[in-house]
């Protein structure tokens, strides 16, 4: 018994290993050498091995904790979907499958339809700057697809790939209205010239 616990102690750091090589230098040399076969195995492959099964326990949980976040935001995202559809189905109340933009103001209107769209993080403050950034395809109706899609893309803070296209959608424009200027103070100069040929082949 005391041998045991002499080994258990002697692996789990509870005593010196030279205290254990003391009393065996008088038994044998061989009963040091299976001393020192006894605290390889166990301490450098037992305890190595189970030190990794807790790791990599510790990663798997990692790992399902993620997916577990993953298919959370999927199911909210769902969820949020079905729940502008049937806002959408409460709006058109002509079952027309598309809503113009006095049914869209009369909707926020309401306490249920603002405190949603303000939920989602869409401000109803300007219905009208709203209605053109859901109606994609310009024709003066959003229809549900536009709604849904629009509302999603409007959901939460701006991403960085929106804030870098409209700034780059900015510079653009500012360019194409750079160059309308230059055109036109081009025809300027032109009527200018133009007006003085004609003085002066008038003077002639």
């Amino acid at each position: 018994m005391d041998s045991m616990m002499t080994l258990f102690m002697a692996i789990t750091g509870g005593i010196n290993w030279e205290e254990c090589y003391k009393p065996l230098k008088d038994v044998s040399l061989l009963a040091m050498g299976f001393m020192n076969l006894y605290i390889v195995i166990g301490f450098f492959t037992i305890l190595n091995v189970v030190t990794g099964v807790f790791v990599n326990t510790a990663i798997e949980s990692a790992n399902t904790d993620k997916d577990l976040a993953t298919l959370k935001q999927m199911h909210k995202r769902l969820a949020q979907v079905d729940n502008l559809k049937q806002i959408f189905q409460e709006i058109d109340d002509s079952n027309a499958n598309q809503v113009s933009i006095d049914e869209l103001e009369e909707a926020l209107a309401t306490n249920k339809m603002g405190s949603f769209m303000e939920s989602l993080g869409i401000s109803t403050d300007d219905v009208w700057s709203l209605f053109l950034l859901l109606d994609a395809d310009e024709n003066g109706v959003i229809d549900l697809d536009e709604f849904v899609n629009g509302c999603m893309n409007l959901h939460g803070p701006a991403k960085s790939l929106q804030v870098a296209k409209m700034s780059y959608e900015n510079k653009v424009t500012r360019q194409a209205i750079k160059h309308l200027t230059d055109d036109i103070q081009e025809v300027r100069n032109l009527q200018l010239l133009a007006l003085k040929f004609r003085l002066v082949k008038e003077a002639m």
